[in-house]
């Protein structure tokens, strides 16, 4: 009992460790012990933190999220005395998820939502999360369903009552696992579940029938490390929204920049930045000194602790900039002024990429094993741009160096991205519209036979 009690203590000291957002002292030991407790034990770690530590790879991850379905399976009913019955003449769709505001996932889907075939398809939101403020945003994600359902103060036998009285034929969960309404889905209020574009990742729960994805983010020889049935859209699986602001022209000096730095930059979460990468940053600053590095921190303590890394990598660190969350526009026009994305890995930049590749500015990204490396590239794949795509880090610094070493070549890539921003298949909302529903009725007739 005491070496349990040990155990667990060294296992949630690890824990805490890796959260600490670019403090690498013990990162690397963190890792090793928590992958180890993983997979030897019932024990279990699920959060998008874990997609960005690098040893948590696609085996380790579906292991915890497997031990993190034991658990849950302990604490939610199961009841299943549900009747479902056959689609209509409209195919009821149900997304549950906190986020019906300007959050990731609804600024990603809105689009789509608005543009699916009504003729075909009734769509209805179920509202986990207490009601947002009605902003404009607000008001459009309203909008854009048939039905805005809130669930917040049912209980999840209620909300699952709900829904089935609702008679959805597909329900789809949008929010992480580690966060969502389990016991709703637990209790299959609909007859196909599908894990959907929150989590980047298996959610090992065994009521989650498939995953949505694509052939880059889980191409067949990848399956196996994902406990729902993969189910694969055409093209790119991420959906984008063509109605977002276009980037608006700005200087360099309105952003605390010099106008004649190389600009590589990253707008991604802190936590999504590990020691290999901030490494690979480095080494490209000192290939030349024109270069800086642009990233998106508000905490002065952990600004500080990246400062420190640069400078123990032989990196002035005035050569490391800062800037603050803002408002859709406004960053848009900050992607605009960046020369080059250089992306976080394992998990990269997923709405970032797309925001970067609507305001003209190319990504350079690292695909590894796990879905959260791929999402990235297949962006990249979809708009054309495989070149922009690396497969180990020698090569990820060849492709930036190369591209922030010839400037030429890359104006001509910014102004190919930049007139062909309404050409892109992955930001035509209406033809991800038709995708996403082709794959709806397949999976459905697959269904019924």
């Amino acid at each position: 009992m005491q070496d349990e009690r040990q155990q667990q203590v060294c296992f949630d000291t690890a824990a805490r460790l890796i959260l600490h957002e670019c403090d690498w002292r013990y990162y690397e030991e963190a890792q090793q012990i928590l992958c180890q407790t993983i997979m030897t034990s019932d024990r279990w770690l699920v959060g998008e933190p874990t997609l960005a530590a690098p040893l948590f790879t696609a085996e380790v991850q579906l292991k915890a999220a497997q031990n993190h379905a034991k658990h849950v399976l302990k604490t939610i009913s199961q009841d299943r005395n549900y009747v479902y019955h056959t689609p209509g003449s409209r195919i009821r769709l149900g997304f549950v998820g906190c986020d019906f505001y300007e959050q990731a996932t609804s600024y990603l889907m809105v689009g789509f939502i608005e543009a699916m075939d009504r003729r075909r398809f009734e769509l209805f939101a179920y509202d986990t999360g207490p009601e947002p403020p009605n902003a404009p945003f607000r008001q459009r994600v309203v909008n854009a369903y048939d039905h805005m359902i809130s669930l917040q103060h049912l209980t999840d036998a209620q909300a699952a009552d709900r829904i089935h009285q609702d008679r959805i034929n597909v329900l789809f969960s949008i929010k992480n696992p580690a966060s969502a309404r389990l016991g709703i889905f637990a209790r299959r209020p609909a007859p196909i579940q599908i894990h959907y574009l929150y989590y980047p990742a298996t959610s090992g729960m065994p009521f989650f029938d498939y995953i949505l994805a694509d052939s880059v983010v889980i191409p067949p020889e990848h399956e196996h490390f994902y406990s729902e049935k993969v189910l694969r859209i055409k093209g790119c699986y991420q959906p984008n929204d063509a109605c977002r602001p276009v980037p608006q022209e700005t200087s360099r000096s309105q952003w605390g920049l010099p106008e004649d730095a190389v600009v590589m930059a990253n707008f991604s979460q802190t936590y999504k930045i590990t020691p290999l990468m901030f490494s690979l940053w480095c080494q490209l600053l000192l290939q030349d000194n024109k270069r800086i590095l642009w990233l998106l921190c508000e905490q002065p303590h952990i600004q500080q602790r990246m400062r420190q890394e640069a400078s123990n990598r032989g990196i002035n660190p005035q050569r490391i900039l800062f800037t603050a969350h803002l408002p859709t526009q406004q960053h848009l026009n900050r992607i605009h002024q960046a020369d080059l994305i250089v992306d976080t890995y394992p998990y990269g930049g997923h709405t970032l990429t797309s925001d970067a590749l609507w305001a003209g500015t190319p990504v350079a990204t690292m695909m590894g094993y796990t879905f959260a490396s791929r999402v990235a590239a297949s962006l990249l794949m979809d708009a054309g741009e495989v070149g922009l795509v690396a497969h180990n880090s020698r090569e990820f610094f060849w492709i930036v160096d190369t591209l922030l070493s010839q400037p030429e070549q890359l104006v001509l890539l910014r102004k190919r991205l930049e007139t062909g921003r309404n050409k892109l298949r992955k930001f035509d909302t209406l033809d991800y519209a038709m995708r996403f529903g082709e794959v709806v009725l397949m999976l459905l007739a697959h269904c019924s036979r």
